[in-house]
């Protein structure tokens, strides 16, 4: 029960724990693939569970504890509010079943590393469900960088800005699910910068193969009737010099697709549109390099990819063979570790300030 390893071309049963906008996703990924179905769904919503189990056929649990011991699941995906991931994860773990977690996966990095000590310990597979890694132009993008098209990285930076309803932080983006636990600090354990920007961080980390390392950042006071931010900006630096500039805000009026990344290095530039679109890259480099010439913008438009569909191909392929989660505990720790880290410099305020002329 739950070990894949070696049943190759044995259809993996994944159990769905928590049905709202996230899990849909999640559930359409599963569709597409047909080496993976629906096995089991649990929410506290009965209706949220049995929209996305009862038409593939997957067994609706009221209780947790029977969604972790019914043989049918292999695998499960925990799509929670934040403060219950790594809770929920632990008792999957320890339930036998491989664990797909959203991000952040847990609102401590102390937390994050018990769950990758479980999961090796169990030989279970781990993962973070990162899956703007998996967009095509990222990917793209990824590899122009390593071939060295653009040099040693000088600058990053990342725009997240999005208008979201102000009814966002009582019903999500979706509004399947009426829950304020994202305007709520001890549950959510943050605002725009870990709801939305940890996705960027963990990009820039994925982009350059290097690591953040140092930040300063302010914080805007949040919204009426919310305990955490929507506005927010960060200077960071990557381990090999490069520094990193993040602006986020989540009511920026008539944003829309601009969650972007640009990319400067001492050779040339990516520009990366919106990952959750289906935008392409642009690339200048300065000297002619692999066809392209020089100081011309080129377009490059990848054949699109599902990124949810990627990977969850991805984890699979993991829990089939024994291999490493393609994202894991290591990546998921990482993002939520600048992300904090970005909270801490914040509150501590630890800014100077700037002298009258």
């Amino acid at each position: 029960m739950g070990c894949i390893r070696g049943w190759l071309g044995v259809t993996i049963g994944v159990g769905l724990i928590g049905c709202g906008g996230a899990a849909s996703d999640v559930a359409r990924a599963i569709d597409a693939l047909p080496d993976l179905r629906i096995a089991a769904a649990h929410d506290r919503s009965i209706d949220l569970a049995a929209e996305l189990a009862g038409p593939r056929g997957g067994t609706v649990h009221r209780e947790l504890e029977d969604l972790l011991a019914d043989p049918a699941v292999d695998v499960v995906y925990v799509g929670l509010p934040h403060d219950l991931l790594a809770p929920t994860a632990r008792r999957a773990l320890l339930a036998g079943r491989h664990v797909l977690v959203e991000k952040p996966m847990a609102l401590t990095v102390d937390d994050i590393r018990d769950l990758d000590r479980l999961a090796r310990a169990g030989a279970r597979t781990l993962g973070a469900h990162f899956e703007l890694r998996s967009v095509a132009a990222v990917r793209a993008a990824r590899e122009l960088i390593a071939a060295g098209a653009i040099g040693t990285i000088q600058l990053v930076r990342v725009r997240v800005l999005i208008d979201k309803p102000s009814a966002y932080w009582q019903v999500g983006p979706t509004g399947r699910v009426s829950d304020d636990w994202r305007a709520r600090s001890a549950r959510a354990g943050g605002g725009v910068v870990l709801m939305n920007g940890i996705h960027h961080l963990d990009l820039v980390a994925f982009l350059t193969g290097d690591r953040l390392v140092r930040v300063s950042a302010e914080l805007g006071p949040p919204p009426d009737g919310v305990e955490v931010e929507s506005v927010g900006a960060a200077t960071l630096r990557l381990g090999q010099g490069g520094l990193v500039s993040l602006v986020a805000h989540a009511h920026s009026a008539g944003a829309r697709d601009e969650e972007r990344i640009e990319i400067d290095g001492a050779l040339g530039r990516i520009d990366l549109g919106d990952p959750y679109t289906a935008d392409g890259l642009r690339l200048l480099v300065r000297r002619p390099w692999d066809g392209h010439p020089a100081d011309r913008w080129q377009t490059i438009t990848p054949d699109p990819v599902d990124a949810h569909v990627a990977a969850l191909d991805a984890f699979a392929g993991a829990v089939r063979t024994g291999a490493p989660a393609p994202v894991g505990a290591a990546d998921a720790g990482a993002a939520l570790a600048a992300v904090l880290a970005i909270y801490a410099t914040a509150s501590a305020g630890r800014t100077v300030d700037i002298e009258p002329f």
